[in-house]
């Protein structure tokens, strides 16, 4: 698959990785499994007063029931009750189909201390059975099986090749300031450059890191743009809009993982229209141009004398 098509959609499932809370995550764990194993990974639904029998999905070739836990917010006590409650279960109605137990969880940041202890208590108890915390980086090897098809499919687009990337013009660039033009008239702010190592600094991962460094590329386009724009101001009114936005997604409650705030910014430069790749790749650009000049994410630390 195209490099610069594989870390969008990349990027996309990151970002609903975070966003799904609840039975959404629920819904976003087997829409993933089903479409990498298909008939193998049979998903589990409550069913009237019988409910799922500790049961959020099994994958028959790995002999491995799934167990979803994705709170609004995780506490060590619910989570300890939870693996304790749903492994008795689990034993008690599938006992004899399985020999891996997977407990999918969307605490990207780690458990806590108490329910690793617990994890490796219970395995230690449950000789025959293999216990798992599955999270982001687990889910992100079953994504990396989903075919283009798969992925144009779930995420209803096709992003920019690398070539058209790489290809994308004057006009482009164009095309997509001035749609901002037409949306966003702020105040004069001044521009300030940007060391590239704030792409690490700001916790933004490799799938994001590699569709600004991509974008980087052409924003001589976008310096043109502004160089020749018959308002002089123009360049530093839209760099004050775009920190100023920056800043409301920052402020947001609950706070955003940095890759969220990305794809935020991401929407609101291409607006609501649909785009065509090579536009998609204009907003990369342009994206990548106030990375790089102006205070949109945390600047990079200042190196240790």
């Amino acid at each position: 698959m195209d490099p610069h098509v594989s870390h969008s959609y990349e990027k996309d499932f990151e970002i609903a990785f975070l966003r799904a809370k609840g039975d959404a995550f629920q819904t976003f764990f087997e829409q993933l499994m089903g479409r990498a194993f298909r008939a193998d990974f049979m998903a589990c639904r409550p069913w009237g007063n019988v409910g799922d029998k500790k049961n959020d999905g099994f994958l028959k070739s790995d002999r491995r029931l799934f167990q979803v836990y994705a709170p609004n917010d995780m506490t060590a006590a619910e989570a300890i009750n939870k693996i304790t409650e749903d492994f008795a279960g689990a034993l008690k109605h599938w006992g004899a189909h399985f020999d891996k137990w997977s407990f999918v969880h969307n605490a990207y940041d780690g458990l806590p201390p108490h329910v690793h202890q617990l994890l490796l208590e219970t395995e230690r108890k449950n000789p025959g059975v293999k216990i798992e915390p599955w999270c982001l980086e687990e889910l992100r090897v079953v994504f990396r099986r989903l075919s283009l098809d798969d992925l144009r499919s779930w995420f209803n687009y096709m992003p920019p090749t690398m070539s058209e990337q790489a290809s994308i013009g004057f006009e482009e660039i164009r095309i997509v300031l001035e749609d901002i033009a037409a949306r966003v008239m702020p105040a004069n702010h001044p521009v300030m450059s940007v060391d590239p190592s704030k792409l690490r600094a700001n916790r933004l991962s490799d799938s994001v890191q590699a569709l600004l460094t991509a974008g980087m590329a052409k924003t001589p386009l976008v310096k043109r743009f502004f160089d020749e724009w018959h308002a002089p101001t123009y360049g530093e009114r839209m760099a004050k809009a775009f920190t100023t936005h920056y800043q409301e997604l920052k402020s947001s409650s609950p706070p955003l993982h940095p890759n969220e705030i990305f794809h935020e910014l991401q929407q609101w430069t291409g607006g609501e229209k649909p785009k065509s790749s090579a536009q998609l790749a204009a907003v990369l650009a342009v994206l990548a141009y106030f990375f790089e000049r102006c205070d949109i994410f945390e600047p990079a630390p200042s190196p240790a004398l």
